[in-house]
């Protein structure tokens, strides 16, 4: 166990290093603060809170890359750009961004580059973790959005897959409302939420980010 702990808190330690190379200092102070919330989210839900952390940690990884940076990141890398994320080259930051951390940050293990990868748009299947990461990053302490109290009251008392269906409903909730194009995942992100709840996407219509 010791030795485990050890590991962890190395790449933690690495982590923050990379990133206060990268990031602004605004970019990092969310990181930070969704790594504690995450960390919060996974002794609730019976999560690795050390993975959670980390991949908190690192889910902006590649957040404060202009769109060209993103795009000659994504050739270099093998990571494939899709129509969709031609035009709008700021949800590359996910993917790109778990592909620059198994390059710089050696030991990473899968679940973490999962769910830094798949923090903005959702993916097929989601793990229990890229739930609390996704999560996390809409609740974290300085989110201030109409709703955002009742989406983190709401998950101190539901299960994960419920405060899950309520956080990816209010995002696309927003993104409907605002008129802004919708990602080809999100409709099975969708429908793989309401099969695993039971419950349609859209009934909390008080939540939006």
């Amino acid at each position: 166990m010791g030795c485990t702990v050890s590991r962890s808190s190395e790449l933690a330690k690495r982590a923050r290093e990379l990133l206060s190379a990268r990031l602004s200092d605004d970019s990092l102070a969310h990181c930070e603060r969704t790594a504690r919330t995450a960390m919060d989210l996974a002794r609730r839900f019976g999560v690795d809170a050390d993975s959670a952390e980390l991949a908190a940690l690192l889910h902006d990884y590649a957040r404060d890359e202009t769109a060209g940076g993103l795009f000659s990141a994504a050739v270099e890398l093998g990571v494939p750009v899709t129509p969709f994320e031609q035009q709008h080259p700021y949800l590359l930051h996910a993917r790109v961004g778990a592909a620059m951390v198994r390059r710089d940050l050696p030991g990473t293990g899968e679940a973490v580059l999962s769910a830094v990868e798949v923090h903005t748009v959702g993916g097929m299947p989601m793990s229990d973790l890229d739930k609390v990461v996704y999560i996390a990053d809409m609740i974290e302490p300085a989110r201030d959005f109409p709703g955002v109290d009742a989406l983190r009251s709401a998950c101190e008392r539901e299960d994960l897959d419920e405060c899950f269906r309520l956080a990816y409903g209010a995002t696309l909730r927003y993104l409907k409302e605002d008129g802004r194009p919708v990602h080809p995942m999100t409709a099975a992100v969708s429908a793989m939420i309401e099969r695993a709840t039971g419950r349609p996407l859209f009934d909390f219509p008080d939540v939006r980010p």
